[in-house]
């Protein structure tokens, strides 16, 4: 989870300093990565710890497709403001 978390404080200071390319870069890399929480839990582990790392990686998942609407509306207002000015 910690992993997750340093995904999301980068992904906010490169929305800060306009860096689109990587605020989408590390959005699909945080669905990435609970994407191979989610895979690696189903193949290799059992029982409850299984359920517990499934859980995690759903959650990290689901924030990652946040990240990636909040990319896209961040890039659809940027290139609002671009062609109003």
């Amino acid at each position: 989870m910690a992993i997750s978390i340093v995904f999301m404080v980068i992904f906010f200071i490169s929305i800060a300093f306009n860096k689109r390319i990587v605020a989408l870069v590390l959005s699909f890399v945080t669905i990435l990565f609970g994407s191979f929480l989610l895979l690696y839990a189903f193949a290799k582990i059992s029982g409850f710890d299984a359920l517990d790392i499934q859980i995690k990686g759903l959650i990290i998942i689901g924030e990652g497709l946040i990240l990636l609407v909040i990319t896209s509306v961040f890039i659809s207002v940027q290139e609002a403001k671009k062609k109003t000015l």
